[in-house]
């Protein structure tokens, strides 16, 4: 596959990869492509398992270029030491989430994102998920409709937490099971 392919491949799971970081990538020495009679870099499926795996050990573990340019078991290990980020800043949150700086004030605007100092890994998941969606060249305009369903379902769940009798039901609890109604719902059509 072409570079273009697998950065296609690679945004499903880090939104911020782009051509210039798997060229970079390879200038560094991390991943070593073929390449073609004309010089056209030529991916195969273990270069594009090699490039997840850094991805993962610096977005998701935050290992530093040159802590898994030095430590090369870093790449084969499958033993390496999660770290855990609860809280992010928005420069991180944004960069981790693929989210330009433009896209979230237009987020803000339509009242689907808040404008804060701190951010949660909840935060960053549906950050991931708008750049998902804005990749597609849907803009926050195109989802009023969601923002009035959201509204109204926060009253609806706090109206089924009130009916629940079960302590240990909480507001996040009935919300993921109410997203997979949804969802089947959604697919069933």
């Amino acid at each position: 596959m072409n570079i273009g392919q697998v950065v296609k491949e690679l945004k499903k799971v880090y939104p911020s990869a782009s051509i210039s970081r798997v060229r970079f990538l390879e200038k560094e020495g991390l991943i070593k492509p073929k390449r073609s009679k004309g010089g056209t870099r030529i991916f195969t499926n273990k270069d594009l398992k090699k490039l997840n795996k850094i991805l993962d050990l610096q977005e998701n573990q935050f290992y530093s270029l040159k802590a898994i340019k030095n430590n090369s078991s870093l790449l084969t290990s499958k033993d390496t030491r999660k770290i855990t980020i609860s809280e992010y800043s928005k420069h991180d949150v944004l960069k981790n989430s693929g989210v330009s700086e433009k896209d979230f004030h237009e987020l803000v605007k339509y009242k689907f994102e808040d404008d804060k100092e701190k951010f949660t890994n909840i935060d960053l998941e549906r950050l991931k998920s708008w750049s998902f969606f804005l990749e597609l060249g849907l803009q926050p305009r195109n989802f009023t409709t969601i923002k009035s369903v959201s509204d109204r379902t926060i009253g609806f769940s706090d109206y089924l937490i009130s009916t629940i009798q079960d302590e240990n039901i909480n507001v996040e609890l009935v919300v993921d099971n109410l997203t997979k109604i949804i969802k089947g719902l959604i697919l069933r059509k």
